[in-house]
């Protein structure tokens, strides 16, 4: 049996672009993972709208994943397997910040995860990270905080991976199996949030078996 701590912001917590509300539990994909995974592991989801790598967010409160990963961990510890999904709120236009930025901080929470101390035995858990998709023409409300930001956005996946392989960290693009809705351009509706809970099941599979 394995412990999976899915850590991420609004493409994880299963936020709904038609509606601005939130999708069924059945319709976000850490549900999707834990069903295609089964009985024998735990899946907990702990994700907040807004949030990013370290960076304070000028809109909300206790955004900075920096400020809440250790908490969290030690909250849940033992953990077997942390998903690291963030990245997309740093390229937030009011922010100024590059892709560069954000691997920067993704850097920092794989760090925090590796000394954390909240694996089994009081190892560190080992750690997934997973680039968001990257952002189509943010439409609406969301293009106020994106606007021109498509290709810093796929930037992200480029400097995760070579995060990922100077940390020999498991890595999994999202927008290899899932696009944004068209309604905003960078949320997943039901069908992406169910293709990605597929993708990652199996290869949580691969890394905790």
């Amino acid at each position: 049996m394995a412990v999976v701590l899915c850590f991420g912001d609004s493409l994880t917590y299963g936020y709904d672009p038609v509606t601005g509300g939130r999708f069924d539990r059945a319709d976000r994909w850490p549900e999707v993972m834990s069903g295609e995974l089964g009985a024998g592991h735990t899946v907990i989801s702990e994700a907040l709208p807004g949030r990013t790598t370290v960076f304070d967010s000028p809109y909300a409160d206790a955004r900075s994943g920096r400020a809440l990963l250790g908490p969290i961990l030690e909250s849940h510890a033992p953990v077997d397997l942390v998903i690291l999904m963030l990245g997309t709120n740093d390229l937030q236009v009011p922010l100024g910040l590059s892709a560069r930025h954000s691997a920067s901080g993704l850097w920092t929470l794989i760090d925090i995860v590796n000394r954390s101390g909240a694996g089994p035995g009081a190892g560190a858990p080992r750690c997934l990270v997973v680039s968001p998709p990257p952002i189509v023409q943010a439409k609406g409300f969301m293009g106020v905080f994106y606007e021109g930001r498509d290709a810093e956005s796929r930037e992200l996946e480029v400097q995760f991976r070579v995060i990922c392989q100077q940390t020999s960290t498991p890595f999994f693009a999202a927008g290899d199996v899932a696009q944004p809705s068209a309604v905003d351009g960078i949320h997943l509706d039901p069908d992406g949030q169910h293709a990605l809970g597929h993708a990652l099941a199996l290869r949580v599979q691969e890394l905790v078996s």
